[in-house]
């Protein structure tokens, strides 16, 4: 008898996108990603799913809507289905953070600029009200401590350090569909951005759309709503009502073949966000 193929779910997947999953994300880069927004019910019937996977996308919801949203994971799971979990890790962050602090005691020459990039970490992305923030003009300075930057946060902020055309980075190419290249040539060349906004301003006055500039921001999805441990996630997640819930790396994990799809890993091996933490959990019931 024919079993049939698992269904894979890669939720708020970004640019990371697998071959053989389904793959959702609020902003879709191409026909491999079908919109879906965190807000809403996963697109899926109960207990249909074999594996959900979502990466640093938790954070951006708020508790509340997290536990929501990870309530959701838990019904559309078949028994024994398994969930993965990536979220940048609070505890590794602190634990840098402090590290950084000893080093600037002992007078080590790069420890101030270690303990700078650790504070943004921590806060940046949480408190920033401009896309990019802190870290981007942190990154664009070009700091002394970039290894330690890389060591710490992997492809993300390779692009500030290394040539674009070296051939050094690993980040997937993205095939942008002709019709959002057209929109975007014609959003350029018109600034129907600029038009709009000045219409709003001089409708609004210069307070109120200050106010409606700090509110589109903050509803984005940019800002990080909420940070977690390994404590925290293991708490929520027994309180749904997973099981064998276990911590993981990069390169480890109860899913088959997991190696084989890159989610977690760069074509060498590395990890794709070295500053996270993994965990997974199974549906007992």
């Amino acid at each position: 008898m024919k079993t049939s193929p698992s269904k894979l779910f890669n939720l708020g997947c970004g640019p990371t996108i697998a071959k053989g999953w389904m793959n959702f994300d609020i902003s879709p880069i191409n026909e491999e990603v079908k919109y879906w927004h965190a807000n809403n019910p996963i697109p899926a019937s109960d207990c249909s799913v074999d594996v959900i996977y979502h990466s640093h996308m938790l954070e951006h919801l708020n508790h509340s809507s997290a536990k929501k949203f990870l309530k959701d994971c838990y019904r559309v799971l078949k028994k024994s289905g398994v969930m993965r979990v990536v979220v940048p890790d609070l505890e590794l962050i602190c634990t840098d953070y402090l590290k950084a602090i000893q080093r600037v005691d002992k007078g080590e020459k790069l420890g101030k600029f270690d303990a700078t990039w650790m504070r943004l970490e921590l806060f940046d992305q949480m408190t920033r009200d401009s896309s990019g923030g802190g870290m981007e003009k942190f990154l664009k300075s070009n700091p002394p401590n970039s290894k330690f930057i890389l060591n710490r946060c992997g492809e993300q902020v390779e692009s500030f350090f290394k040539k674009k055309d070296d051939g050094s980075s690993q980040i997937r190419k993205i095939s942008i569909p002709f019709h959002l290249r057209v929109k975007s040539l014609i959003n350029r060349t018109m600034n129907f951005d600029k038009i709009r906004d000045l219409c709003l301003k001089i409708l609004l006055g210069e307070t109120d759309f200050t106010a409606l500039k700090y509110g589109r921001f903050h509803g984005c999805g940019e800002l990080h709503k909420f940070m977690y441990d390994r404590i925290l996630i293991e708490d929520i997640l027994q309180d749904i009502g997973f099981s064998n819930i276990i911590i993981q790396s990069h390169s480890q994990s109860n899913i088959p073949n997991w190696n084989v799809y890159g989610l977690d890993s760069t074509s060498t091996g590395q990890a794709r966000k070295p500053d996270s933490l993994y965990m997974e959990a199974i549906k007992s019931s």
